[in-house]
């Protein structure tokens, strides 16, 4: 089968935005290049190959079937016109085979270090360091290796909390990361649960990867037809409209004293994000930002 891939030459700064309008223009597995990313200075390993990879403006890319092509690309581009400051901006448009682009973004993916936990792709090899925990993923196409600000964010407040023996909810666990990383850091178990067949299909193969599927309970389906119990702690990296829509359902999950991480939510949203949890009983007690997304920590 043949797609249309769309890449954009873009900043920095601007780079999450041109993703944003990309994906919302029915455009699927969108990816960012960024060599910036590599020099991020809380990461103690990056492979020095992974440079070369990279051209100096960021890049953004997605797929789009060809019949979706004209319609994606007008939305696009008057998405793109509101933008200033942005990089040349300049928009190519090429047709791949479907296995070629699957596996395109496995070239950028290389060991990345968030403190304790490395995130290591399957298919490459990493020496760990003392105190730290090596978590093996394939990410797939479309889901989280960690290098996004709103994954990173999650796995530092992960890191601040004491998981030991705890029980946890991941909602909406895309690859596994953020479950799989607390099971790394002494969870006791992780139930983790998403809508989407694939994301469930690459979860369950990290977790059998990294001998953590004994500790998983891994659902397809809605929250709250599927999870019918209480955790110690919760987590949600999603975007702030799906938070507002499952913020009564995480509270049915949630019990006194139960830790809440939040994440995937733009600045601009976050007033009526902290606005919906803390009207049902949630208390902010811890706040992290990184470019334009935010991260919030709170406790029933």
């Amino acid at each position: 089968m043949k797609y249309s891939k769309i890449t954009i030459k873009t900043n920095t700064a601007t780079s999450e935005l041109v993703a944003y309008f990309l994906q919302k223009n029915s455009v699927d597995g969108v990816c960012i290049y960024d060599k910036n990313d590599l020099n991020n200075p809380t990461w103690d390993y990056a492979d020095e190959n992974a440079f070369e990879n990279f051209e100096e403006e960021v890049v953004v890319s997605g797929f789009v079937s060809p019949e979706k092509l004209e319609e994606s690309l007008y939305l696009l581009q008057q998405d793109l016109a509101r933008l200033t400051d942005a990089g040349s901006l300049k928009t190519e448009v090429e047709t791949v085979d479907d296995e070629s682009w699957k596996d395109e973004w496995k070239k950028y993916f290389k060991p990345q270090s968030f403190g304790k936990i490395v995130v290591c792709p399957e298919w490459e090899s990493y020496t760990s360091n003392e105190g730290e925990k090596v978590l093996l993923l394939d990410s797939g196409i479309a889901f989280g290796t960690g290098r996004h600000e709103t994954t990173a964010l999650c796995l530092k407040f992960l890191q601040q909390i004491d998981l030991s023996n705890k029980s946890c909810c991941d909602v909406g666990c895309g690859s596994g990361i953020l479950g799989l990383g607390a099971l790394l850091l002494n969870a006791k178990d992780c139930t983790m649960v998403d809508v989407d067949e694939q994301a469930v299909s690459v979860c369950h193969h990290n977790a059998k990867i990294n001998g953590l599927l004994d500790k998983c309970n891994i659902l397809l389906g809605d929250l709250c037809d599927k999870v019918d119990r209480q955790f110690d702690v919760v987590f949600a990296n999603l975007t702030a409209d799906i938070l507002l829509i499952l913020a009564k359902q995480i509270h049915q999950i949630a019990k006194s004293g139960t830790t809440l991480i939040l994440s995937g939510i733009l600045e601009e949203r976050l007033p009526e994000v902290k606005k919906a949890f803390e009207e049902i009983g949630f208390v902010q007690h811890d706040f992290e930002q990184m470019g334009a997304w935010c991260a919030l920590r709170y406790q029933l």
